[in-house]
């Protein structure tokens, strides 16, 4: 009994705990904050994680904070699977998604507030998406893990909804990443399974509708991409996220390997009259700690790169890729100049590089020029890792 009440006693104040550590990544722009039994609270601030200035997470902490999160009876159920994912009002009313696990890996969450997206500044951006309200058609902005296409169709959709007066369709895997702000536009979210069962079925429904512009996170299954493809032939301007690797060529390779995969190769001469451009973009963080460089990798729909999609020949596609101004380097040589000029580290100019053995050549060529020697020595002993 004596047990009980204490439990019930520490429970007020491990809420509060819990919000503080919320509280604070909040404070510090994060996107995610990870929580697991054992290990001090951390945030992902600009594209990496921090630890926070809290004590590790104990096994009843963890506990107690989870049963908050997803309920008792939530909890219970979601105990015996093993994950869940829940819906948790924050400091300040913020919206946290977030999935937790439980098991023999231990007790923890991952929580991402929802918040209003980044606010972009049309003049940092690279005339392809500078003139996005001029356009109709597929924009794919692709990608690996963690590289902020989801974050750039955000900001993207909040940036287009202020600039003229637009239906717009947003459409996501449960539950929303980020939350809009009314502004010229009347923006409809629908949430997968929230509101349709699957991606495909929501995509056929956005046909139906008079949105001028719908913005899908993300493309993964053929049937999907082909109704993306029906979107982008009825006059819509369609931005669709991607996971890929390798840039934006990269995107509309694995875009073409799904589709072909699934028996669907004719689809090719659809994307290549419907693409207006790809999209990615690497995220470095400054030297200085200021934020991120960004570096937009572009590749036009111009017709002789849809000439390469109708011919499936994905290997030529990195021949018209862009980064910066049109006649742009590709994106290791982007990556030096940013190195060059004290905006990143070589450490980081390695991780970020696409062809790394021949940035470290670079790197160690240099190596009694503009970059300090201890930073060429860290990277090399990354590379022999």
């Amino acid at each position: 009994m004596g047990g009980e009440n204490a439990r019930a006693q520490s429970f007020p104040r491990l809420v509060k705990n819990l919000n503080d550590i919320l509280g604070s990544a909040l404070q510090a722009r994060s996107t995610a904050i990870h929580l697991f039994e054992g290990e001090a609270p951390s945030a992902r601030v600009d594209g990496e994680l921090h630890p926070l200035p809290f004590a590790p997470v104990s096994r009843q902490q963890a506990t107690l904070w989870l049963q908050t999160l997803v309920g008792h009876e939530g909890w219970s159920e979601a105990e015996q699977i093993g994950t869940g994912q829940f819906l948790f009002s924050g400091p300040d009313g913020v919206l946290f998604r977030g999935r937790f696990l439980s098991g023999e890996q231990g007790l923890g969450a991952v929580l991402l507030p929802i918040l209003p997206p980044p606010a972009i500044d049309e003049r940092n951006l690279p005339p392809a998406l500078r003139h996005l309200a001029d356009l109709r058609g597929l924009v794919v902005l692709g990608g690996g893990i963690a590289t902020g296409k989801t974050t750039l169709l955000g900001s993207l959709v909040a940036w287009l909804s202020s600039s003229q007066s637009w239906h717009i369709l947003v459409l996501e895997d449960a539950p929303a990443r980020f939350s809009y702000r009314p502004e010229q536009s009347w923006i409809s979210h629908w949430e997968i399974p929230r509101h349709f069962p699957d991606m495909t079925s929501a995509l056929v429904s956005a046909l139906a509708l008079e949105g001028e512009l719908v913005a899908i996170d993300s493309l993964r299954e053929a049937a999907e991409i082909e109704a993306a493809l029906d979107l982008a032939e009825s006059g819509k301007l369609v931005l669709a996220a991607h996971e890929a690797e390798g840039g934006a060529a990269g995107a509309i390779t694995s875009l073409l390997r799904t589709l072909a995969q699934s028996g669907k190769r004719s689809e090719a001469d659809r994307l290549a009259a419907t693409l207006r451009t790809a999209v990615s973009q690497t995220l470095l963080p400054r030297r200085d700690g200021q934020g991120v460089a960004v570096l937009y990798e572009i590749l036009p729909g111009h017709p002789a790169v849809a000439a390469a999609i109708r011919a499936e020949a994905s290997a030529s596609l990195g021949e018209f890729v862009q980064v910066g101004p049109p006649g742009g380097k590709r994106v290791d040589e982007a990556i030096l100049d940013l190195w060059e000029a004290g905006m990143v580290t070589a450490d980081d100019a390695f991780r970020h590089a696409r062809d790394k053995e021949r940035v470290l050549a670079h790197l160690d060529g240099a190596k009694g020029g503009i970059a300090p020697s201890t930073e060429i020595g860290s990277t090399t002993r990354l590379a022999s890792e």
